[in-house]
């Protein structure tokens, strides 16, 4: 597992990383259908909908479910004590954050864009928060240490019940 601030420093280049490239992204859109001619494959420029997009990638479902499935798989982690599904776990974690910041990058580069060309504004703080919720616990759960859950085994038990237990609470919210 890497440390809190690498994970951090990774979380934040995807979010500016993907913000810059959607903001390119629709920006080369735009530009290409504003050309005077048309180039062939292209036509459907004109009618393309950013919204449309955003509205694809800012579903939080699938993230809500996978982090309810992580602290599912956590809770059986703790309990069987495999190395290899230590790290599995911990890759998993990795990669379901740096989707979710992805994600938030697109999203954000989008937004930038369009309020730069003058659309109404189409997050909210409520939103924000919703959809940040299961991405939070899923990184708080990942930077506990596994081996320490697991003596004494009765702090096995009740830490696979806990999981257990809360998993169902990450489906409750579904990413708004």
């Amino acid at each position: 597992m890497n440390s809190l601030g690498s994970r951090l420093r990774a979380i934040g280049i995807t979010v500016g990383f993907f913000a810059a490239s959607a903001f390119v992204l629709l920006g080369t859109i735009w530009a290409l259908a504003a050309l005077p001619f048309t180039i062939p494959g292209l036509a459907e420029l004109a009618s393309y909908r950013p919204h449309d997009s955003i509205g694809a990638v800012s579903d939080f479902r699938i993230i809500a479910v996978l982090s309810a499935a992580y602290l599912a798989a956590m809770a059986l982690v703790v309990l069987i004590d495999m190395p290899y599904c230590d790290k599995m776990l911990a890759i998993f974690a990795d990669v379901l954050l740096m989707a979710v910041a992805a994600i938030w990058g697109f999203i954000f580069g989008y937004w930038l864009l369009l309020r730069l060309a003058g659309y109404e504004n189409f997050l909210d703080l409520n939103y924000i928060l919703a959809s940040l919720i299961a991405p939070f616990v899923v990184f708080v759960a990942s930077l506990v240490p596994l081996p320490r859950l697991r003596h004494p085994f009765i702090l096995r038990l009740l830490v696979a019940l806990v999981l257990l237990a809360g998993a169902p609470f990450l489906l409750l919210h579904l990413g708004s």
